[in-house]
């Protein structure tokens, strides 16, 4: 049976939430940056934010501009809440000029509060249920991206590629065989086709919105409060059958065992996503990732301070002498 908003329990709040008039700080098609072309051949990514996750947005904008020259300038447009200007301006200006423009879309989270989120997500993860509120209806076609991601190769392919009339494109989760499976820890889990990851995704905002994509995952949201991914679970129901499944290139998340930069190549991800609670800025987590990502991120107005560098020098210390005391233990042990 097909969820329809009217079992949202809310509706009045509900309409004036998906019609943009308050979950939207602006109208969406405002901005500080010139008006939307949508006849412009640029790449139209969307990504959102809020101000704990600043230096990491600033980190995978430049790692998208830097293996995307050919594609200069890429139109940026962030969906953001608690933003100073101030850190919006350390946010431009860790980029090189003439590489993109940024255009910031103040979202009012409060709307979402009322959701359950894990410990590890921020209530910013529904915010891509208001992507097609940020675009006048003239813009069929956007790529959203998480923030913990690092692009490492051409995004052109994936812009182009064609959708054959499904919602949205994006690749296979890493849990789609457990969720299969029927494993333990995974029962509230939603049984669709095939499970997707949201963190990369190109949508066809033309279809997104005929089909009412948002209003129904809401509704799915409301229905089913401890659903364990949220926003995606309830993405995964809705398009379920109607998206086209990409190669693993575009959203590759096997990133906490494989070292990315010895990697050949041509097999290279086109975007690394790191996922779950693995981040590689973090450096009690021994990453193997951690210096490819602080290639980048040194590249930014967020490169760590020196004082930043000797104190992550002893939590990785500290985290290798506690895996080591761990280790030496276990086998005593046995």
């Amino acid at each position: 049976m097909k969820v329809q908003i009217g079992d949202y329990q809310k509706a009045n709040d509900n309409e004036n939430f998906m019609s943009g008039k308050s979950a939207l700080c602006t109208d969406g098609l405002k901005s500080e940056d010139p008006v939307l072309d949508p006849c412009k051949p640029v790449i139209r990514a969307v990504m959102a934010c809020d101000k704990g996750y600043a230096m990491q947005l600033a980190t995978a904008l430049r790692s998208i501009v830097e293996v995307n020259r050919s594609n200069w300038p890429i139109e940026f447009h962030v969906l953001s809440d608690g933003f100073l200007e101030a850190t919006k301006e350390k946010v431009r200006n860790s980029l090189p000029e003439g590489s993109a423009s940024i255009r910031w879309v103040p979202i009012d989270l409060s709307h979402f509060q009322e959701f359950w989120t894990r410990d590890d997500v921020s209530k910013m993860t529904f915010a891509r249920l208001l992507i097609p509120k940020a675009f006048p209806n003239t813009v069929s076609k956007v790529l959203y991206m998480d923030t913990d991601i690092l692009v490492l190769d051409d995004l052109k392919p994936l812009w182009e590629t064609n959708l054959e009339g499904v919602i949205l494109g994006a690749v296979l989760d890493n849990l789609d065989p457990h969720f299969k499976s029927g494993n333990p820890g995974y029962e509230e889990a939603p049984r669709v086709a095939n499970y997707f990851n949201a963190g990369v995704m190109l949508i066809n905002l033309d279809l997104w919105r005929k089909e009412q994509v948002s209003e129904k995952a809401l509704a799915y949201m409301n229905k089913h409060r401890r659903t364990p991914f949220m926003d995606q679970d309830a993405l995964n129901v809705v398009c379920d059958g109607r998206w086209k499944r990409l190669d693993q290139r575009w959203n590759f998340h096997d990133c906490w065992s494989r070292n990315i930069g010895s990697m050949n190549p041509y097999n290279r991800p086109a975007i690394a996503h790191f996922v779950s609670t693995m981040k590689p800025w973090n450096a009690s987590l021994l990453s193997v990732n951690a210096c490819l990502y602080d290639y980048f991120r040194s590249r930014t107005c967020f490169a760590k301070t020196q004082w930043e560098k000797l104190m992550d020098g002893l939590k990785r210390f500290w985290a290798r002498l506690m895996r080591f005391l761990r280790q030496n233990v276990s086998r005593a042990m046995r």
